[in-house]
């Protein structure tokens, strides 16, 4: 399913084979040459990809800060009581927080609450994000706060099941010092990679010669009205990268580019390093992708790093820095624990 904005500009969802027959409806379906070469095909499989069904279910340690409530009574527990003694006004005091528990019937972790949960559990665990870097404003949690939360969980908890044991993955101290670490983490770490092709003044792109050549390259129209290199694996995000218009809004629209009422200032080729897979690979292969077109429509190249403007081997080779520090640090690039905080 994908984002879509119609001939009008109003948004609706759609799957990726009603945005190819909506296209094709108006557009040329393949390039005047082929050049997917240039991007070729990245082997994702050493890297372990999350199962899309799986028996279990858990926190992300690397990442979350995770509480283990063991029950002094040992019979199974309705889930939906549980729930409810973390509701809004927990929540509102103490963040927010994610629940699992242990399925009485399959011994397996899960969520609490879902449409296929444990009807009954016998264990609970909560889990708090370290550092919420994807919040708009996110914090660093200080060791008095986290110290409050595992108390909160024993008062919460003792009308529901009485007296319980409840250990911390890290002491609180060692919580909110990591939560300081990641918060440097996402700082330091969490950039685009944007290479902006700005047409030669005073010439702007035609909006048809961008689409062949978005279709030699094997780029595919689609979510956001943009055009992507699809990554089929199951690591990292659905895209290893995507192309936009420099010029507002930023996007395109098969039927004004059959109208020939596309014209743009310049093409920008991105995506996010920390959620991108083998991100110095994805770069190196984007560079060819600007160089051909390039070649084919003319222009200057700029490349940049978040804020930083510098010349193409700082910026790669910056890239590659990145990608070999998140892996040392437990968030290898577009895998599960770095798709959850970044």
């Amino acid at each position: 399913m994908s984002t879509e904005r119609d001939e009008f500009g109003e948004f609706f969802l759609s799957t990726s084979s009603e945005s190819g027959k909506r296209a094709a409806s108006v557009l040329p379906t393949s390039g005047s040459e082929d050049v997917s070469r240039l991007l070729g095909v990245i082997d994702v499989d050493s890297m372990e990809a999350e199962p899309c069904e799986r028996d279990e279910y858990l926190p992300e340690a690397a990442s979350e800060w995770v509480l283990d409530v063991a029950f002094l009574d040992d019979g199974p527990i309705d889930p939906k009581v549980l729930s409810e003694a973390f509701g809004e006004s927990f929540r509102e005091c103490f963040g927010r927080v994610s629940l699992y528990g242990k399925d009485f019937k399959t011994g397996f972790w899960t969520f609490l609450i879902s449409s296929d949960g444990p009807e009954k559990v016998t264990g609970l665990k909560l889990a708090w994000r370290y550092y919420a870097s994807r919040q708009r404003d996110p914090q660093v949690t200080s060791a008095i706060e986290f110290q409050k939360r595992i108390g909160a969980v024993s008062e919460a908890l003792q009308p529901v099941v009485g007296e319980v044991k409840v250990i911390p993955a890290l002491s609180a101290k060692d919580a909110a010092a990591k939560s300081s670490r990641l918060s440097k983490l996402s700082e330091k770490f969490d950039k685009r990679f944007a290479i902006y092709l700005d047409a030669p003044e005073p010439k702007l792109f035609e909006g048809r010669d961008i689409w062949d050549v978005m279709l030699c390259l094997g780029l595919q129209w689609g979510d956001m009205d943009c055009f992507h290199w699809i990554n089929e694996s199951e690591v990292g995000g659905d895209y290893f990268f995507s192309v936009e218009s420099s010029t507002p809004p930023g996007y395109f629209i098969p039927e004004q580019i059959a109208a020939d009422q596309t014209r743009t200032q310049g093409l920008i080729f991105l995506f996010n390093v920390p959620r991108t897979a083998f991100p110095t690979i994805v770069a190196e292969r984007m560079d060819q992708a600007v160089r051909y077109a390039q070649s084919r429509l003319g222009g200057e190249i700029q490349y940049t790093l978040g804020q930083e403007l510098a010349d193409r081997d700082t910026i790669l080779e910056r890239i590659k820095s990145i990608e070999s520090e998140l892996t040392e640090l437990g968030f290898q690039p577009g895998s599960s624990p770095a798709m959850r905080f970044f």
